[in-house]
């Protein structure tokens, strides 16, 4: 089997992976695709197009060049930066690992559920301006027994859920690919929190917006780890500022890096990180072994004749 890697260079890629990949039937050929010309070259006869990361020349057209390719495979969570209906349309396979994040994102979305409902960051920085007042009347949450809506409910989604369940969380999921899912109205209505786990899609694209803003508590917050594009942004600035929900904090913005000025930077209220919540310690390792591993998957189901197209 061949694996085209398009956006790195041999020399990014730590070497034992490649060895075993390459000891096991798989070859690897890598090259951080600028444009078709790039990809054709290194991927024109390649069984799996392999992502780590966004290839600004990996669109639609570009399956069109690559005619042996039968899987599209992306390291990592976010299905994105795959042209998926075009795959679709031409038999492709297309897969992830989102395991590889998965602890660490949700990780993540707990420490965002615990610093909004214990107001950490405002209080962190009234201290270090020297203003120290523990009779502080602000209203601070226990988040034991309190809601937590999960707005997808992949892998991710189900592990910040066991991460919260010592806090006794009553947890709640929409998701439209899962049965027994509560619907979002209903949802948005009883959560004290609202964290969002879902793809970006053309159709979840400002899914969130002011109507769904305007079904959450007034004491709710908002949280996202998914896609900034998710969310609707001026609404949920509108949201915080006019107290429709309580604060968000978000890892994902629609613009990436937010240019400075931006005002999603000037709401009290939100938080925001860089989009790194996947990041770790153990990252490149958990993010390159369970890369190979997917592609061993993949191997193992070409040869049984399974998988994308012939």
């Amino acid at each position: 089997m061949i694996a085209a890697l398009i956006t790195k260079e041999r020399a990014e890629v730590p070497p034992q992976y490649l060895e075993e990949l390459e000891a096991n039937g798989v070859q690897v050929r890598c090259k951080k695709c600028q444009t078709y010309e790039d990809l054709k070259a290194v991927a024109f006869d390649a069984d799996v197009v392999w992502l780590y990361g966004r290839c600004v020349s990996f669109d639609a057209g570009a399956l069109d060049l690559l005619p042996k390719c039968k899987a599209i495979f992306r390291s990592g969570s976010g299905m994105d930066a795959i042209p998926m209906a075009r795959a679709k349309e031409l038999g492709i396979l297309c897969c992830n690992t989102p395991e590889s994040i998965s602890d660490a994102v949700a990780e993540h979305a707990a420490s965002f559920i615990l610093a909004l409902a214990h107001q950490l960051i405002d209080l962190n920085a009234e201290v270090h301006r020297d203003f120290w007042d523990p009779s502080d009347k602000r209203m601070r949450y226990q988040v034991r027994r309190r809601t937590l809506g999960l707005v997808g409910y992949g892998l991710i989604g189900r592990t910040l859920e066991r991460m919260m369940s010592g806090f006794q969380m009553k947890v709640l999921h929409y998701d439209p690919f899962q049965p027994e899912s509560t619907p979002l109205p209903e949802l948005l209505a009883q959560s004290d929190f609202v964290s969002l786990h879902c793809p970006l899609t053309p159709e979840t694209r400002h899914s969130f917006g002011a109507a769904q803003f305007a079904q959450m508590k007034p004491t709710a917050f908002l949280i996202n780890t998914s896609r900034g594009g998710v969310v609707d942004t001026p609404a949920l600035m509108d949201a915080v500022k006019n107290h429709t929900i309580a604060g968000a904090a978000l890892d994902v913005t629609e613009v990436e890096p937010l240019p400075a000025g931006d005002p999603l930077l000037s709401v009290p209220g939100i938080i925001i990180t860089p989009h790194l919540a996947a990041m770790s310690a153990d990252f490149e390792k958990d993010f390159w072994s369970c890369s190979v591993r997917k592609l061993f998957w993949l191997r193992d189901q070409f040869r049984n004749g399974k998988g994308g197209r012939a």
